[in-house]
């Protein structure tokens, strides 16, 4: 973890991963959702947005990994 405060935390609910723990997640999650929107309005075509998604994806990835804790879930010790 690259920061002081993790951005993403374990979940606590449902699932195994990470859901944001503090405002700047919710804004790292925000501007993912955005930029997915984004790419399938600009364009038009199913390739380009396929793989423009997919770099969204990545980098989202490689930012809640860096500032995220260890995943986990309910169940996870």
């Amino acid at each position: 973890m690259i920061t002081r405060r993790p951005w993403f935390g374990p979940k606590r609910h449902f699932g195994w991963g990470w859901s944001p723990a503090s405002w700047q997640g919710w804004v790292v999650t925000a501007a993912f959702l955005v930029c997915i929107v984004g790419c399938q309005y600009y364009f038009k075509r199913p390739w380009p947005s396929g793989a423009s998604a997919i770099a969204c994806l990545v980098i989202f990835l490689g930012v809640v990994m860096l500032t995220g804790t260890k995943p986990g879930g309910p169940n996870s010790k």
